[in-house]
């Protein structure tokens, strides 16, 4: 909860530069579990999800893709956030009993005459009152109608790892993946045919992607990427010279045939990551923000936060204190030294 106001400062941030920023979340969002829990429990995990809904409503958002987590209350609940939302859900392959689709599924946004789509996914998971189709057949059906109406493509997959090997090996013609139900926390978007990026799952994270379009259907080059590569093949041959500069690492070296393999596979990684930056048209560039202590809460967020733990406190009712007299919540709580 208390990532939600910190947020919203970076945000605020973002805006402060001069940027308009696109804000997109990939599902399990509201809920921790893909099954309600019981009692008191849930109860508070609903107050949380209506805090999350109402933070979000403050900060802003462009896209959601609900996930497997975000139905565990059932549909007619899910359906009572999408009405309470001020931005749009987006699937297109979760169906209801009717096997009609629950919300849209894509969503266009221009930002300085681009339109950049948004289509929301799931892989498949079992609810007694949805139905998921598959997830990489769905995207096949309308990935040639989006194209057609945007510049570029972007895929919110509350995915599992599967349907993302499924997605890389396919021909599949989107630009990017934004997903959950992962995690990992990307250092940028991989070496694969697709950049995919991950913040992990505890919302410790909040990922900005800057984005440059020269022209739309071109392949985009992850510059963070690229950037890793070059330092990591950097250091490795740095390594090799062992504190000495002037080595002439495949002279050094020449009677050592693997040796000279490893040479020469950092030199070839090195001259294709400087080709593909040197050549980009389209780019990709990754910041990870930590939602630490040293980001100062958006205090308008954080009175949303506030006031949902009021309402928490009042069904946990009184608290009482450990045999230290710390009560919940402290630190120390439970704890003998």
């Amino acid at each position: 909860m208390g990532g939600l106001a910190r947020k919203a400062t970076i945000v605020d941030q973002v805006k402060a530069e001069g940027y308009n920023p696109i804000i997109v979340d990939a599902g399990n969002l509201f809920f921790k579990n893909s099954k309600a829990q019981v009692g008191v429990t849930n109860d508070i995990n609903k107050i949380n999800a209506d805090i999350i809904l109402e933070s979000f409503n403050s900060i802003g958002c462009n896209a959601f893709s609900p996930g497997e987590n975000d139905f565990s209350n059932g549909l007619d609940y899910i359906l009572g956030l999408d009405k309470k939302a001020t931005f749009p859900f987006v699937s297109a392959n979760i169906l209801n009993a009717r096997n009609n689709l629950i919300f849209n599924p894509y969503v266009i946004v221009n930002r300085d005459n681009i339109k950049i789509a948004f289509i929301g996914l799931s892989s498949i998971f079992y609810n007694s009152e949805i139905a998921i189709l598959d997830p990489i057949i769905s995207l096949s059906n309308i990935i040639d109608k989006v194209r057609s109406e945007s510049d570029l493509v972007v895929l919110l997959f509350n995915a599992n790892e599967e349907d993302i090997i499924r997605l890389q090996s396919s021909n599949i013609d989107i630009d990017l993946v934004v997903r959950s139900k992962s995690k990992q926390r990307s250092n940028d978007g991989g070496k694969k045919r697709l950049p995919v990026y991950s913040c992990g799952d505890r919302g410790k994270y909040v990922y900005r992607l800057d984005l440059k379009l020269s022209q739309s259907g071109l392949e985009m080059t992850d510059i963070t990427s690229q950037n890793n590569i070059i330092a990591n093949a950097q250091k490795r041959l740095e390594r090799m010279k062992k504190g000495n500069d002037d080595i002439n690492l495949k002279e050094f070296y020449r009677d050592d045939e693997q040796m000279l393999n490893r040479i020469s596979g950092y030199e070839k990684q090195l001259e294709t990551a400087l080709y593909k930056l040197n050549n980009a048209n389209n780019t990709i560039e990754l910041t990870p923000y930590e939602l630490d202590k040293t980001v100062i809460d958006k205090y308008e967020v954080l009175k949303i936060v506030d006031k949902g733990k009021e309402k928490i406190a009042l069904i946990k009712g009184p608290q009482m204190p450990d045999t230290n007299g710390r009560l919940p919540g402290d630190p120390h709580h439970g704890h003998n030294h």
